[in-house]
């Protein structure tokens, strides 16, 4: 998942390789008019072009990988406590360079330089001399791109269809959603596409309110007819908001859906494991003699065990858990997605043959309840039937949870992975803890608040990295706009010099740029919003579920989402204000 988003990084990359390629043309479009008049043909100067643009991807892959190999130093660890939490023990303190990827993502980069420079190589060849000479260096005619529009609505509807494709199967029973990503991809860029055409909009919206602002009539003026760089800015912003947002909208919706259920699953009021299961991937135990003498302490009023073993099924290894399920159901534990239709799943003298399975396991073999499941014992294979689906976002491989009674049977052993003890009223959990872990130093002791907060703390470390490459893409989008700005006012220094002749100061040129620079962030931010509910939706409802089998409630963060929408507008406006300043302050004789 990192690495895919990574890739939205590239492809917001990708937008300002082609604004900067593309501003060059406007600034070289006399030298290459001299070089035509020469006698250079069209697609020697394309293939030079595209050189430059392969020079800049090899320049900027290099740069890219040593400046991330540096950045990983910074974050290995981070996510080394993720994985040891969730997946396996490791130790891993510093990130090596693997010279196999890093040749990809240089290889990579290259292509995506070339890609992003075609279309500025065949504008560089098209430039007529005699057009050029005859203008005086102005800007040679573009198209605006409305064209672009039909193209974005093929692509979201390819991007609807690729949604509804099932995930790929790999070894050991993993998913990908590739369908997903790529109707991620297809949708962020047909969203790109259309958002052009909101510019008309916007500069219709400016004549109800610039009737005392000459610069914001001037602006919206120039937004009217937007060319193919204003709409190009408009995407790679779009782009970056709507990943930001979309990851807003999932993360979000993941942390209430994790905070309902451990409201459900963690009612006791100590945990008690072996001290050597740092990991997730560990399986020691609490031998029997010392688990029945805890839940003997005086303070203790209720209590559950859970032993949990690892089991190979042909589609993949799952975990195999027992525990005692009348416990379960008098504090509520389970969070249901298809409850069970009677109470003998309960009864431990009728349940020898039914089981519970997490919704990964249903997903993932594709079972429901009421169909049978056969489970591998060292007393033989057991044939299951399923009694209920319910919610656990402790595991994304499978859970199938019996009788803790019949596993201890089947498995001849009476030891277990973990304890769990709720007091009685005015017993402090706390005093408890350090009496229990002074008495058996080889058992970790966790209250229930300390265990609610460390899950929110993996939880929220799990994202951490997320929220960088999404801090990545929006600062290269908003310096892509700067790129665009600089270019377009280039191609414009005889109007900003008339401009001058008439009495207009710097600083109202500057404020030109500034609310051009403000409605083209703003047309990309209000664009990459709405792309980021169906883009939220993808991640939930597809990638998520294709990929973990977990069903989240969407919940819109809505403060991180206001947050965004003003922040990127405000810088936007703020880089648009410096880049007018500079060109305003260029001597008067540059543009004739």
């Amino acid at each position: 998942n990192l690495t895919v988003l990574s890739l939205i990084a590239l492809l917001v990359g990708l937008y300002l390789i082609f604004q900067a390629l593309d501003a060059a043309v406007v600034r070289r479009r006399s030298e290459i008019a001299v070089l035509r008049a020469l006698g250079v043909r069209e697609w020697e100067i394309r293939r030079a072009w595209l050189w430059e643009a392969a020079f800049l991807g090899i320049l900027g892959g290099t740069a890219g990988i040593l400046g991330g190999w540096a950045l990983a130093q910074f974050t290995v660890r981070a996510v080394s406590k993720t994985v040891n939490a969730l997946y396996y023990a490791n130790h891993a303190e510093a990130a090596n360079l693997h010279w196999g990827e890093a040749l990809g993502a240089f290889i990579l980069s290259v292509i995506c330089s070339i890609a992003a420079g075609w279309l500025p190589a065949k504008r560089a060849a098209a430039t007529p001399p005699a057009q050029v000479w005859a203008q005086g260096a102005a800007a040679a005619p573009q198209g605006t791109g409305t064209g672009g529009s039909g193209t974005g609505w093929a692509l979201l509807a390819a991007a609807v269809g690729l949604a509804l494709l099932p995930p790929v199967s790999m070894d050991g029973g993993t998913r990908f959603a590739l369908a997903g990503y790529v109707s991620a991809l297809l949708g962020v860029v047909g969203a790109g596409l259309i958002a052009g055409d909101g510019l008309n909009f916007a500069a219709w919206c400016t004549g109800w309110f610039s009737r005392n602002s000459a610069a914001l009539q001037l602006a919206g003026s120039h937004l009217r007819a937007p060319t193919s760089r204003h709409r190009w800015a408009v995407a790679g912003l779009l782009c970056a908001v709507s990943m930001t947002g979309g990851m807003a909208v999932l993360v979000g919706s993941f942390e209430s859906s994790v905070s309902s259920w451990i409201g459900h699953t963690l009612q006791a009021d100590l945990f008690l494991t072996s001290d050597a299961n740092q990991a997730a991937s560990a399986y020691n135990r609490i031998p029997a003699a010392t688990w029945r003498e805890i839940v003997q302490t005086p303070e203790v009023a209720d209590w559950d065990t859970a032993l949990i073993i690892p089991v190979e099924l042909p589609g993949g290894q799952i975990r195999l858990v027992g525990s005692n399920l009348a416990f379960a159901r008098r504090n509520q534990q389970l969070s249901w997605l298809q409850p069970p239709a009677n109470e003998s799943i309960f009864d431990a003298s009728h349940n020898a043959t039914l089981c519970l399975v997490s919704e990964t396991f249903a997903t993932r073999f594709r079972l429901h309840r009421n169909d049978w499941v056969s489970i591998p014992t060292p007393k033989g294979p057991r044939s299951l039937q399923i009694c209920g689906v319910y919610t656990d976002f402790g595991d994304d491989q499978g859970l199938v949870l019996v009788d803790g009674r019949h596993l201890a049977e089947w498995f001849s052993t009476d030891a277990v992975s973990t304890l769990c003890l709720s007091l009685k009223p005015g017993a402090d959990p706390e005093q408890l803890r350090g009496l229990l872990r002074a008495a058996r130093p080889g058992i970790a002791v966790f209250t229930n608040a300390h265990l609610r907060s460390e899950v929110m703390r993996i939880f929220r470390q799990t994202f951490a990295i997320t929220y960088a490459l999404e801090a990545i893409g929006v600062i290269v989008a908003l310096a892509g706009l700067g790129i665009t700005l600089a270019s377009i006012l280039a191609e414009r220094k005889a109007e900003l010099t008339t401009l001058r002749a008439l009495g207009m100061s710097r600083k109202e040129i500057a404020a030109v740029a500034a609310w051009e620079g403000t409605l083209l962030a703003l047309a990309g931010t209000l664009g990459g919003l709405l792309c980021s509910f169906g883009l939220g939706a993808l991640l939930i409802f597809v990638i998520n579920k294709q990929t973990f089998g977990w069903t989240l409630q969407p919940s819109l963060p809505t403060a991180q989402l206001l947050l965004l929408g003003f922040c990127v507008p405000w810088c936007g406006a703020v880089v648009a204000w410096f880049v007018g300043r500079q060109i305003s302050e260029l001597p008067s004789e540059t543009a004739r």
